[in-house]
């Protein structure tokens, strides 16, 4: 008993460690297709691929996704529909045995097979669409190419508004569900991002992650452009009453979708719905669920329109504070001393100085603090000579903003030329009783001092 019980655990031993041979084996292979796919030797590749599929065709799906770079290159450089037909037709079977070996596998092939019809004219339009349409119900979250996305859309609507069987109510609802989902494409290309930079601060990247955050900010500036066509082809066909209406039909199922939420609010905006109550209860529930520099802003920006102006500048202010771009924290503090700039001119100074300190290359910032001075009228209890000498600091300040960038030169020119032609003449510095040298302390907002210079 004790022998026959030995002799199967050496053969399943043997199996076991056959196995793992010809694994390696395939790994090693798969990697050596991987360079040939690289220095584009298509041909060759695959050729390379006949083999690997009948020896290794579960190992490694990257396998199939080699492949199929090799056989789109195949696809575009074909002369004539036929061979088109013919390498489209080697990609499909591609597709198959990948759905087939990888069962689980989440991949967008369905997706790249009606994109492949389409592109090519290898499909009529309503297979291309049906292929689409089923991909988008089945698997939804595999829609994250802008191809595939807009494809999806443009067939979409052009079927709507030749009038197929498509409805009112279904359109909204499927520009909705896009819209969601330009989203969902952003954020996930977002988070893979952060999540990059951070591991890059501890440990060196693949070259594939190196590529993913090459490209990462134009994939999302790219989909970002999508949404805007999206809804600016959309917008002819409902008012903010009937984007109301469904935004608050679907609120309560997706309240805690940040992804269908940030849909909500962005789209509203772009209709420019500001008066919706949706709108506001959408931007609350995005903020509470997911606090950021965007969802910040928007909030601000709808209390600014009720014309809450500390509530936005709290608002803007929490933008600034978790935005993480230094032009953009810089942007959105210039942005708060717009709105504060008549209220309450040493909060709006304030947040100059942050501008600046955020990012100090923002020329328009000391062009903004210069004109506050030199617009000063008779606030702060100063003389009409002391309101004339702070022009001494305007000029100093405007001066800044070339210095920060030098195309706003023109500006800063004819600034100073304004602002010299009303500066304190020499009679008017001996009359207050001032000499070159002397000091003028402001208080008030200003909170500075001036130095009088030599007076011609």
């Amino acid at each position: 008993m004790i022998k026959k019980n030995l002799t199967a655990f050496l053969f399943i031993a043997s199996v076991f460690t056959a196995v793992a041979q010809q694994t390696s084996k395939c790994e090693e292979q798969i990697a050596a297709f991987e360079q040939t796919v690289k220095a584009e030797k298509y041909d060759d590749a695959l050729q390379e691929f006949k083999g690997l599929v009948k020896k290794c065709p579960n190992v490694d799906e990257k396998l199939y996704i080699l492949a199929e770079t090799a056989l789109v290159y195949k696809i575009e450089s074909a002369q004539t529909k036929e061979l088109r037909q013919q390498f489209a037709d080697s990609i499909f079977g591609v597709y198959q045995l990948h759905n087939k070996n990888f069962p689980k596998a989440k991949n967008s092939n369905d997706i790249n097979k009606a994109l492949i019809q389409s592109d090519y004219r290898l499909a009529d339009e309503k297979e291309v669409f049906k292929a689409l349409d089923a991909a988008f119900v089945l698997q939804p979250h595999d829609y994250t190419d802008y191809k595939a996305i807009e494809a999806y859309y443009n067939t979409y609507l052009k079927r709507f508004e030749a009038g197929q069987e498509i409805t009112l109510t279904d359109f909204t609802e499927k520009f909705g569900a896009i819209s969601t989902q330009v989203m969902y494409a952003k954020n996930r290309i977002a988070d893979r991002q952060n999540q990059l930079k951070l591991k890059e601060e501890t440990e060196p990247l693949t070259q594939e992650e190196k590529d993913f955050l090459g490209r990462a900010n134009k994939d999302i500036d790219v989909l970002t452009a999508v949404g805007e066509n999206v809804d600016r082809q959309s917008s002819k066909h409902f008012s903010c009453k009937g984007l109301e209406e469904y935004y608050t039909a679907n609120f309560e199922k997706n309240k805690e979708n940040s992804d269908w939420l940030e849909a909500l609010v962005n789209v509203m905006f772009l209709n420019r719905c500001y008066e919706s109550e949706v709108l506001t209860k959408g931007a609350t529930a995005l903020y509470k669920l997911k606090p950021s520099a965007q969802s910040a802003f928007n909030m601000g920006t709808i209390e600014l329109r009720k014309n809450n102006v500390d509530g936005a500048a709290e608002y803007f202010d929490k933008s600034a504070q978790l935005e993480t771009d230094v032009d953009q924290k810089a942007e959105v503090y210039y942005k708060v001393a717009g709105i504060l700039r008549n209220s309450d001119k040493a909060r709006a100074k304030e947040y100059i100085l942050k501008t600046v300190k955020a990012n100090p290359k923002k020329a328009r910032a000391y062009i903004f603090l210069a004109e506050m001075y030199a617009s000063v009228t008779k606030e702060c209890n100063i003389t009409d000579f002391e309101r004339k000498a702070l022009l001494w600091l305007a000029i100093d300040t405007v001066k800044k903003a070339e210095e920060a960038d030098v195309k706003y030169k023109g500006t800063v020119a004819s600034m100073i030329e304004n602002y010299e032609k009303r500066l304190p003449t020499r009679d008017e510095v001996k009359e207050a009783g001032k000499r070159k040298g002397d000091e003028i302390v402001y208080g008030c907002w200003i909170n500075e001092t001036v130095t009088i210079p030599k007076v011609k």
